[in-house]
């Protein structure tokens, strides 16, 4: 597997750099994002802890959209089929293009972070431990939505263009589910069905009940997601509606 994702890796990064522009521009409207709610908050929250949050929501974006996108483009494409002939299961071809894909979101989103931190004056943390601790606080968040977008790519094997709800639910996750601030009321407890408030509790204060409430909403988002997916490839292949496109 570790030669798959070596040859998926490099192809990735050298598409990406023949987009070279399209690229520069993207990372320059992140750029542009990050600072503004960098500046407007920075009288309400300490700067390390919202740069960590923006960027987690960054990667937990493609989290939930990139599953669906992926398996929306192997039915397009009827690429699908052969995938199930094949010795490989969907789910092996999936994990394996997810983490491509956080390799990938990596590369992209180190230098933006360092140059943020520049710009910006980022007041980081004196212990070291406590910043590697944030930094692995958010990527268990990023693994434990990959789960989430699990259970959303099942619905590709019911309808059609699933990934334009998937991609408005990355941009509610942006402003109700306490990554900007924290929200009350009605809008907090729908917040608390993501893992976004332990993680800010993580990073404000470090404690091992915080990471395992973040471990808890990624076992619960893997185990339902992985029982969805597999139910509904398994109903779409007996309904033989895996070409519904």
């Amino acid at each position: 597997m570790i030669k798959e994702i070596q040859r998926e890796l490099k192809r990735q990064l050298q598409e990406m750099m023949q987009f070279k522009f399209n690229l520069f521009f993207a990372n320059f409207g992140i750029l542009i994002m990050v600072s503004s709610y960098l500046h407007y908050f920075e009288d309400t929250q300490s700067q390390f802890l919202l740069l960590c949050l923006l960027f987690t929501w960054y990667f937990t974006s493609h989290s939930l959209t990139h599953p669906t996108f992926f398996i929306e483009d192997d039915l397009y494409d009827r690429t699908l089929i052969s995938v199930i002939q094949s010795s490989k299961s969907v789910f092996h071809v999936l994990m394996l293009k997810i983490i491509v894909q956080l390799l990938v979101d990596l590369v992209k989103a180190i230098p933006i972070v360092i140059m943020l931190s520049l710009l910006n004056n980022i007041d980081f943390p004196e212990s070291s431990l406590r910043v590697m601790g944030s930094f692995v606080a958010c990527f268990l968040t990023v693994i434990s939505t990959y789960g989430l977008g699990f259970c959303l790519s099942s619905l590709c094997f019911v309808f059609n263009r699933t990934s334009s709800v998937t991609a408005l639910i990355s941009y509610f996750m942006l402003y109700f589910t306490g990554i900007l601030t924290p929200l009350d009321g009605s809008l907090g407890l729908i917040g608390k069905m993501f893992p976004y408030y332990a993680l800010r509790n993580a990073i404000m204060s470090p404690s091992y009940q915080s990471v395992c409430w973040i471990v808890a909403y990624g076992v619960i988002y893997w185990s339902v997601g992985t029982l969805l997916f597999s139910r509904a490839l398994t109903m779409a292949k007996k309904r033989g509606s895996l070409f519904h496109v």
